[in-house]
């Protein structure tokens, strides 16, 4: 495999790609969030929110691998824009959940089509079969680099 630049440093051609690939997601975050008035970090924890449903300051911290304290930051911001409310923990009094606001519903949902779209207009010359093989590659992947991420989203509130 020929060898690429990536910052001074030669990768092999599926790691460019790779790189390539996330700087492009990248880019589509940074526009999605400035579209809704978010930085990408508070689109990153307004999606995460999404995905569970219901999460405590503390789990998002570590998701997104940041201090509880930049966490309060972020959520009082998404609070006050009314995307995200703070309710009870239904399990533990001292703590509380993380929740999706009824008012970003419809948010929420305009960024995930949107994110379809782009996925589609992406893959919209491969054949189906090919794009089975790359969702179930992708998958794996994504089961090999990050193990942890699953059992985050599956863990009880």
């Amino acid at each position: 495999m020929g060898g690429h630049e990536c910052g001074g440093r030669s990768m092999n051609a599926m790691s460019a790609s790779a790189v390539a690939f996330l700087r492009a997601l990248d880019r589509n975050r940074t526009r999605v969030a400035a579209q809704f008035n978010l930085t990408g970090t508070e689109l990153r924890a307004l999606a995460r929110i999404v995905e569970t449903g219901g999460i405590t300051p503390k789990m998002l911290a570590e998701a997104l691998q940041m201090t509880t304290g930049a966490v309060t930051a972020i959520s009082n911001r998404l609070v006050a824009m009314d995307l995200v409310t703070r309710v009870p923990h239904p399990h533990d009094r001292r703590s509380l959940l993380l929740e999706l606001a009824p008012a970003a519903g419809q948010i929420a949902q305009t960024i995930y089509d949107d994110f379809e779209a782009l996925i589609a207009r992406a893959v919209r010359d491969v054949s189906p079969e090919d794009q089975a093989r790359l969702g179930d590659l992708l998958a794996a992947m994504a089961l090999s680099i990050g193990a942890g991420d699953a059992r985050e989203l599956n863990e009880p509130r």
